[in-house]
């Protein structure tokens, strides 16, 4: 009697052993099949902590390769390291190090007991089915279906120099893909636009942007068919699991050094049936793999480069320009390629065959993400969208007068963000700035680089990604610094000259007392000697006391004058702190300290440090004769305060609060500065950068 047979019953049979026991594997056999019908792997606990030379594995549920449930009831501890085992698993590899714990199912016998009644022919043998923790040598390696003999993986993106002259073919990557689409006589696609990839060139005349977008969609349709191709390939792999020896996985421990460290990602995570992944990759019974299929479409479909010469009046940017593509209500627009892609693009499709497969993405969940929708992943270069203020399309400028582009941008820009910045270059010089990247679209945020011709005309977009401008804004700290300190001790100075000339106006003006008491007595005695007074030695003497004290006083104040100007200098120099903070360059190597969520905790306490320089520098200068100087301080020691206790608490920060704290710390600055009455120029500068400053941040 097989697994799938069960015998039945009536009143009076003589029942055999086999029936019986047939029954038994019949309904074995069923909770197996429902058990693979349910899915595979750890589905609850069984966990492992490490402490000292001990692993504790906890409690908790699997079901295995064959769909046998396995339940660990009672935690297990093993000593570290344990005893080498014989088993061994065609799911781990021995040469990864450390060793894999492993879930087994087991069943064990107890002897049949011995008859006592009367003509007993013996009792049935009890078995037990548990589990057993096995410990092997080695990692587990995945089971997943990677596309590693796939052609179309041999093929190259499109590289584009920063001139957006195509680095490799055009055309070879074109036929590629155009032939795996084909598919002999098996189209993946429909005919239709496989004939119109085919009809896809570059032309010598083509302007730079048009170059750009032709490139960006080319490798975004190779992105999208690889993602297509794989879902196909995963929908064709069996239900069953076959192994030798069946067992979960539960985690790999190893040594970091002299600790040891269990490791649960390397363990067979959860896989969920077959039916449920299908319904999640959208498809239907006919077609598993269709809604990758609709987005390759949707993309073929799409291609729409820039029109060679652009008609009509300049519009507005738009999200979802011409030439984007549209998949559900999505738009998505074209990313243009960088002149390097690196060479491990393909590990998203292919798996080295001399390193074990991956095992951290189960073999039935799809693709986690979609290449062909963020190419940026592929290429590592800075994304759209950092500071979610949305993406519009630019392709529509090429060709157009860079002097009306330009007006138009800073409009539509101005009116989302506090300011914009609209660079307007030669395509030569374009391609010298720091972080430029070709580009068809922008964020308000970005700088927008706008490529033009001897003729003014546009010939290509581009951009630096504002992620790039605040990357290394703690790099500015040190000049601001330094910039302070320079103020703080020209303010020291200043304040002691200041002290000086006041004792010198007091002791100048009790002299002028006594010449006019001086004065009253020459007058009175004037009238007695006029006749003998020398009128003309008088006149000498006054003359050349008169010409000492201006001497003196305007010495004095030549001097007062000569150092507030070194200190309104040093003062300025706060403006370039301001300028470094918005217009850093992201030099390679160094720490990113600023992410699209805000600032983190290392770059906001340099800025309490700042602050708190600059506002002691700001106390020891003389009074400026403005009656909201003090009040502008305080206010800004209050800022400086609150970002203090948001960058205080140890552990995670909130990064989008110490960012707003941050804006409000160095906009009650620069009050505070302009308050000391330094030159409207100076202020107006402060303005500009710190809206400049305060568009970068979220």
């Amino acid at each position: 009697m097989s697994e799938n047979q069960y015998p039945v019953f009536e009143g009076g049979q003589t029942l055999t052993a086999a029936e019986l026991n047939g029954l038994r594997a019949f309904l074995h056999g069923r909770d197996r099949l429902m058990g693979r019908m349910t899915g595979f792997g750890v589905n609850c606990g069984l966990g492992g902590v490490v402490v000292g030379t001990s692993l504790t594995v906890r409690p908790g549920l699997a079901v295995d390769q064959r769909g046998e449930p396995l339940v660990l009831a009672e935690p297990e501890r093993i000593s570290l390291a344990p005893p080498a085992m014989i088993p061994s698993y065609d799911f781990i590899v021995a040469k990864a190090g450390g060793f894999s714990v492993v879930l087994e199912a087991t069943d064990t016998v107890e002897p049949a007991r011995e008859c006592g009644e009367e003509n007993c022919a013996g009792h049935a043998e009890l078995h037990t089915r548990s589990v057993a923790v096995r410990t092997v040598a080695g990692r587990l390696t995945g089971t997943g279906k990677d596309l590693a003999t796939e052609k179309l993986l041999k093929s190259e993106p499109i590289r584009l120099a920063l001139d957006a002259t195509p680095i490799n073919s055009f055309s070879d990557l074109r036929d590629a893909v155009a032939d795996r689409l084909t598919n002999g006589k098996r189209p993946v696609v429909d005919r239709t636009l496989i004939a119109q990839l085919r009809a896809t060139s570059i032309a010598s005349e083509d302007s730079a942007g048009t170059k750009g977008y032709k490139c960006g969609w080319l490798n975004m349709v190779l992105f999208a068919t690889l993602d297509l191709l794989r879902v196909e390939a995963l929908v064709r792999v069996s239900c069953d699991r076959p192994t030798a020896t069946p067992g979960v996985v539960l985690g790999w421990v190893h040594q970091t050094g002299s600790a040891w460290v269990f490791d649960c990602a390397y363990r067979h995570a959860w896989e969920p049936p077959r039916g449920l992944t299908d319904a999640y990759l959208g498809g239907t019974c006919t077609d598993p793999a269709g809604r990758y299929r609709e987005e390759l479409e949707a993309l073929l479909a799409g291609y729409a480069p820039p029109e060679s010469v652009p008609t009509g009046t300049i519009p507005e940017p738009q999200a979802c320009p011409r030439g984007s593509i549209r998949v559900r209500g999505q738009c998505i627009n074209v990313v243009y390629p960088p002149p390097l892609i690196p060479e491990k693009w393909r590990a998203r499709w292919e798996i080295d065959p001399r390193v074990p497969i991956d095992p951290r993405d189960p073999l039935w969940n799809p693709p986690y993400e979609q290449p062909w929708r963020e190419p940026w992943r592929l290429y590592e270069t800075e994304g759209w969208d950092q500071f979610q203020d949305g993406v519009f399309g630019a392709d529509e400028y090429v060709g157009r007068p860079a002097i009306d582009v330009e007006k138009v941008l800073k409009d539509f820009v101005t009116d989302r963000v506090s300011s914009a910045d609209i660079r307007v270059l030669t395509h030569d010089e374009a391609q010298r700035v720091p972080g430029y990247q070709l580009s068809g679209a922008f964020s308000p945020s970005d700088t927008v680089v706008l490529s033009v011709d001897a003729a003014g005309t546009v010939v290509a977009t581009g951009r630096v990604a504002a992620l790039r401008n605040t990357r290394v804004v703690g790099t500015a700290l040190p000049a601001a610094m330094e910039a302070v300190g320079e103020v703080q001790r020209s303010a020291t100075d200043l304040k002691g000259l200041a002290k000086d000339i006041g004792t010198k106006i007091e002791i100048v003006d009790s002299d002028l007392v006594k010449l006019d008491e001086g004065l009253s007595t020459v007058q009175k005695s004037f009238s007695v000697f006029q006749d003998e007074f020398d009128h003309k030695t008088y006149a000498a003497r006054m003359e050349r006391v008169e010409l000492s004290l201006n001497q003196e006083i305007s010495d004095q104040l030549g001097q007062f004058a000569r150092k507030f100007e070194l200190v309104d200098k040093d003062v300025s120099k706060l403006q370039g702190a301001f300028e470094v903070l918005q217009h850093v360059s992201g030099r390679s190597g160094v720490r990113e300290l600023s992410t699209p969520a805000g600032i983190d905790k290392a770059l906001g306490q340099g800025v309490v440090e700042f602050a708190a320089t600059t506002l002691e520098a700001m106390r020891s200068l003389p009074d400026p004769g403005n009656p909201n100087f003090q009040r502008h301080v305080t206010a800004a020691d209050r800022a400086r305060e609150k970002l203090a206790e948001a960058v205080e608490p140890a552990g995670p920060a909130d990064e989008a609060i110490i960012g707003a704290a941050t804006l409000e710390v160095l906009k009650a600055l620069r009050t505070a500065v302009k308050a000391t009455g330094v030159s409207e120029d100076l202020g107006r500068r402060l303005d500009a950068q710190l809206r400049n400053l305060g568009g970068q941040l979220p």
